[in-house]
């Protein structure tokens, strides 16, 4: 028996002498892949507000500032459209010129509440009560990746849009196609099947020609629904609430 184990001793040292193929020592000289950064602070926001035109805010706007101004939550906010299809109180510009203007107009209002990360869809304003024609003209697909991307990129904990279904007060189908892309984009953040090339990671961040994104996967913890509708079911128990006329404590304000 001990003669047995020392030759098995010496043949097991014989195997583990033998030098390793070359292809194999280059295989365990190739380095892992570096981690991949962690996601960038600077966009973090705590209540992203979807909604269809410039203007569309001001439908919340005393509880954008009780969140922002008393309770210091971060705010970015997604337009399906820059408004090119509505009236002109105030000169001349119509179409293309009028969405241009509205879009100084959003940014300068929001920016007065702190708000500087806005972004546009690029929808058309599409004026009508037929949220599937929005969508069409919007190029539905499209719109839904760039707000899953905006999702994944500032890791709302709140997404807040309007209500998704025809009431009255609230029948403008691109009302209900921001809520339609914001409902869908709550829900497929988190799938990393979703738009994978948004969460691949790219060859290297470092340097150009980058196809892939190498953002993350994100599930926001509430979706939150409004309506300018003045039916009491839609007020009453089915969320929080706020009164627009009480005092600011930080401004001494309503």
């Amino acid at each position: 028996m001990k003669t047995l184990k020392l030759g098995q001793s010496l043949l097991l040292a014989l195997v583990f002498a033998v030098p390793a193929a070359p292809q194999v020592r280059q295989a365990a000289q190739i380095s892992k892949a570096p981690e991949a950064p962690r996601p960038d602070e600077r966009y973090k926001t705590d209540i992203l507000l979807i909604v269809a035109h410039p203007d569309d805010q001001t439908l919340v706007g005393g509880y954008l500032a009780k969140a922002i101004f008393d309770e210091h939550k971060r705010v970015s906010v997604i337009f399906g459209t820059r408004g090119d299809g509505g009236g002109n109180e105030m000169g001349d510009e119509q179409a293309a010129s009028l969405g241009a203007v509205r879009e100084i107009e959003a940014r300068k209002a929001l920016a007065s509440y702190g708000v500087l990360h806005v972004w546009f869809l690029d929808g058309p304003d599409t004026p009508g009560q037929d949220v599937l024609r929005s969508l069409e003209t919007w190029h539905h697909g499209e719109a839904l990746a760039k707000t899953v991307r905006l999702v994944r990129l500032t890791r709302p904990e709140v997404i807040l849009t309007m209500l998704p279904a025809y009431v009255a007060g609230e029948n403008h189908g691109d009302h209900q196609a921001a809520s339609v892309i914001a409902t869908e984009a709550f829900d497929l953040a988190v799938n990393p099947t979703a738009f994978g090339e948004q969460v691949s990671q790219p060859r290297d961040r470092r340097n150009i020609a980058n196809l892939t994104e190498g953002l993350h996967p994100w599930q926001p913890k509430k979706l939150y629904f409004f309506s300018d509708a003045s039916h009491s079911d839609f007020q009453e128990g089915q969320g929080p609430q706020y009164v627009t006329k009480a005092i600011s404590p930080s401004k001494g304000l309503s």
